[in-house]
């Protein structure tokens, strides 16, 4: 059994933090509870595992960055802070030096965000990074960082190539990474465990080109070329330090595996090193500091896991899990293996998270901290992963969460669709969004639609060109799915989304009105045609060209159905309820999809809702605003969703 000394930092943190009220309406816990932000924003050991680095909410409510000893992490030196502006993302670069950006999470118009600072451990020595993009430390035992460069398209503003350099944060002085030509328009580097760039991932059209160098060598080889979204494509993914090289390819059942792979061969492994059945293999090395030896690979399933090649890693992960048993436990562990230190951020659909550090040797546990604290995790809606059939017998994959309590019958509904649409949509963690409408009594329903990603090729091309189609079919069919189970109202089923998701809500509506009381849209397409014809748009030429004609459509030869299946050109059909909402700077999803089809949809349904957010972009980033939005979602589902 674990040694649980559970004080430690978490009172230093309830002093830097106070007491703060969370508000009530009725039963109802206040938006403050799921969407202010976090109390501690992230937790690293240095190298040598003596030291522990901090972002914690400070006693002015800014983020600080704190260090202390793991042998006494109750004493915290807070090194870097503001009043008026928040310390985020630090990072170690040795024992003695970190790296850390600032951002204000209160004022999107502040320049400083972004802001890139090097500082020693006890606070000394700080000086702003030059003005080159950082893509991270070397590792090696220095203090310089890997830097780029890039040279942009004049058509778009997309990035044509990237040039790499090692930046000394003491001098401010770069050198170039690599010596010798480079091809042409690389805008991807892989590097092996002495930072010699020896992958580069160049663009062609549309195609990708992979080059190589071997160690010691100057000549750049081409060793594979794939167009967009080939099936057939293997793509370099890290190299350790043994200077084995690694490689994302689909395996025979058509899903991402990660092999072994001979460049100077070009010869795939015969066996796959990982493979997760009905998933694709989306894998992260977790390689050791300085030598890069591949201790595991983390990947996603139906939730995050991790695998252990290193004995001794596996047996502490053996242990932690076995005595936090229902939760996810990311485990990393820095120093002599024989007297680890190790951070834990243990999380679960129902907790947020709780960062710990635990010292194997000794069996020793103090918490370090909650993300949020004020949630109790009993209290909270509990998520499943499962598939169900579509009409057409395809098997979709669904996170359904449901709220806390024993139900006396079938529950109210809100199906979230997920935007992008080629991502992967959920996971099993706490989400403040369904955790949210769960705490209203909603039962929340988000399919993975075909088109989505991480479940293999079949799944995904299923979706290409089936906007308003198939993968509306698939919404449907996830909703009524879930009423056949007895779990949800059939008369009392909302449709919302994001993005993509603000696009299927309103298709829903006008496709199903039958199905939905009500549909809550932001930042969603409204015209698929304005995602190709919209000149601020941040998509890119080359994937308005190629990408997304194989996935959305050709908007000459596929006119009639972007016609058909834009809620745009069919707004007379929306006679439900609506809520929209958009970000007046957004690129992604420009504010004229909003203006246009709330003109539209106005003169014959007056039961439309409007908000735009100034600043804002693709999402809402300011508390103030998320507090805003939730209050109105949460109004606008109490009036139309009564039995």
């Amino acid at each position: 059994m674990l040694n649980r000394t559970l004080a430690s930092l978490a009172g230093v943190l309830l002093i830097l933090c106070g007491a703060t009220s969370i508000a009530r309406a009725a039963d109802k816990p206040g938006v403050e509870l799921f969407f202010k932000n976090s109390d501690i924003s992230g937790v690293s050991l240095s190298p040598s595992g003596k030291y522990l680095a901090v972002n914690i909410r400070g006693k002015s409510g800014r983020m600080v960055l704190g260090i202390a000893e793991t042998a006494n992490i109750a004493k915290v030196n807070i090194i870097a802070k503001n009043d008026d502006i928040d310390v985020v993302s630090a990072r170690w670069l040795t024992d003695d030096r970190l790296l850390f950006s600032i951002s204000n999470r209160l004022d999107l118009d502040d320049r400083r965000s972004g802001d890139t600072f090097v500082i020693n451990r006890d606070g000394s020595n700080q000086s702003k990074a030059i003005e080159y993009s950082i893509l991270d430390a070397m590792d090696d035992g220095s203090e310089d960082l890997l830097v780029s460069k890039s040279t942009r398209k004049a058509t778009d503003g997309s990035v044509k190539s990237i040039q790499l350099f090692r930046l000394n944060t003491k001098t401010l002085k770069t050198s170039e990474l690599l010596k010798g030509l480079q091809p042409k328009d690389v805008t991807g580097w892989l590097r092996d465990k002495d930072n010699e760039p020896r992958f580069a991932f160049a663009g062609d059209e549309d195609e990708t080109v992979v080059h190589y160098r071997a160690p010691g060598g100057n000549d750049w080889v081409e060793i594979s070329r794939f167009k967009f979204f080939d099936p057939a494509a293997i793509s370099p993914a890290f190299i350790d330090g043994s200077g084995q090289a690694y490689v994302s390819k689909q395996d025979a059942n058509g899903f991402a595996a990660l092999y072994t792979y001979d460049p100077v061969k070009r010869m795939v492994g015969a066996q796959p090193l990982l493979t997760t059945p009905g998933f694709d293999a989306d894998a992260d090395p977790i390689l050791e500091y300085k030598t890069k030896r591949l201790l595991g690979v983390r990947y996603l399933t139906d939730a995050r896991n991790a695998i252990w090649y290193d004995p001794v890693l596996k047996d502490i992960q053996k242990t932690f899990d076995e005595n936090f048993p229902g939760t996810i436990n990311r485990l990393d562990c820095r120093g002599d293996p024989a007297n680890y230190a190790c951070v834990v951020f243990s999380y679960s659909d129902q907790n947020p998270g709780q960062y710990y550090l635990f010292r194997p040797a000794s069996s020793e546990l103090a918490s370090i901290g909650a993300l949020r604290p004020k949630i109790i995790p009993e209290q909270m809606a509990t998520k499943s992963f499962y598939r169900y059939a579509a009409r057409d017998g395809l098997q979709i994959p669904v996170y359904v969460t449901m709220p806390p309590g024993k139900a006396s019958g079938p529950r109210p509904a809100v199906v979230m669709v997920h935007g992008g649409p080629s991502l992967r949509g959920g996971g099993w963690n706490w989400d403040p969004s369904a955790q949210f409408l769960a705490s209203r009594g909603y039962v929340v329903i988000e399919p993975e639609f075909r088109g989505s990603t991480g479940f293999g090729q079949k799944h995904f091309e299923a979706g290409w060109k089936k906007w308003g189609l198939e993968m509306q079919d698939d919404i449907t069919d996830a909703t009524n799915w879930a009423i056949s189970k007895g779990w949800v109202d059939k008369n009392r089923v909302a449709i919302a989304g994001a993005s993509y998701g603000g696009y299927a809500t309103l298709m829903g509506l006008i496709k199903t009105p039958e199905l939905f009381r009500c549909g809550i849209n932001w930042v969603g397409v409204t015209d698929i045609d304005l995602l190709f014809t919209v000149t601020w748009s941040d998509l890119s030429d080359t994937y308005a060209r190629y990408g997304s004609k194989v996935v959305i459509g050709d908007p000459d030869k596929d006119a009639e159905r972007f016609k058909a299946t834009s809620p745009l050109a069919q707004h007379e059909r929306l006679k439900k309820p609506l809520l929209m909402a958009y970000g007046a700077s957004d690129v992604r999803v420009p504010l004229v999809h909003g203006t246009k089809f709330r003109d539209a949809v106005m003169k014959h349904n007056q039961n439309v809702e409007w908000v735009v957010y100034d600043k804002e972009g693709h999402g809402w980033n300011l508390e103030k605003n998320n507090y805003d939005w939730w209050n109105r979602v949460d109004a606008f589902l109490e009036k139309h969703m009564k039995p």
